[in-house]
């Protein structure tokens, strides 16, 4: 080899370790800006669901701290007034029954939007009396197992619990299922929530891009607020299942 072949071959190995370099340089930064986009989007997402739940625990309080109060005052001043006549009797009784009725809804809704049970006994209590409460006759036919699990962070239980609800609420509405298997449980360094029907199933790609994907959406965003990866099976005609992996680690 000659010096000017020397020459050349050096310029073309310098310029290839500079183009390398540059190439190189650019793939880390875009993929630090995909990673740093990943990490606001996720900062965005636990912001947003962190004020939900503040918000539904405000609710929850006032529900149960103030209007029930007042509509147990308002029944107990109504029973102290005299009643002249049988008429005046049997309304009074059905304004009773009415109002225990409003007290009733009204701590439902305060326990749905913020379980007491999850706090005074932990997730697996929260989620069996959850099914407890939802189960039907005749209905969907909910089969729930909860192991023995460490206790979760206060504030990774809320999301569980509603990835659980989720799960639970997506069946009743759209599978036409007559049964529906729920688990928690450890597997692993892994804490794993699964749930499997026997419905219709639905294009999950096509769910996503529509307004009744919301459910799946928030399914996610609370999987990757957790660290973790979300799993559907979902075929047209052969029911859908979901698995949820969340490090273990991240949540006790």
């Amino acid at each position: 080899m000659d010096a000017q072949q020397t020459s050349l071959f050096a310029i073309v190995l310098i310029g290839s370790i500079v183009l390398f370099i540059i190439v190189g340089f650019f793939i880390v930064m875009i993929i630090r800006q995909q990673i740093k986009n990943k990490n606001l989007y996720k900062s965005k997402v636990l912001a947003e669901i962190s004020t939900m739940e503040k918000e539904r625990s405000r609710i929850a309080a006032d529900l149960h701290d103030e209007l029930g109060p007042i509509l147990s005052s308002v029944k107990l001043r109504m029973n102290c007034l005299d009643i002249e006549s049988a008429a005046d009797q049997a309304e009074m009784e059905k304004i009773n029954r009415h109002i225990d009725d409003i007290i009733k809804r009204m701590r439902e809704i305060s326990n749905d939007l913020m379980p007491s049970v999850l706090t005074r006994k932990g997730l697996v209590a929260a989620m069996q009396e959850f099914v407890d409460n939802i189960r039907k006759p005749g209905k969907l036919q909910i089969y729930f197992h909860g192991e023995n699990i460490p206790a979760p962070r206060a504030e990774k239980a809320i999301h569980l619990y509603r990835m659980f609800q989720e799960i639970i609420h997506n069946t009743i509405k759209y599978s036409q299922a007559s049964e529906l298997s729920i688990k928690i449980g450890i597997q692993g360094g892994l804490l794993i929530l699964s749930g499997k029907d026997n419905g219709v199933g639905f294009d999950y790609r096509n769910a996503l891009k529509e307004s009744s994907g919301f459910g799946l959406r928030n399914l996610l965003s609370r999987t990757e607020i957790l660290n973790g990866e979300m799993f559907i099976d979902a075929k047209p005609g052969k029911g859908t299942e979901y698995i949820f992996e969340i490090p273990l680690n991240f949540i006790v």
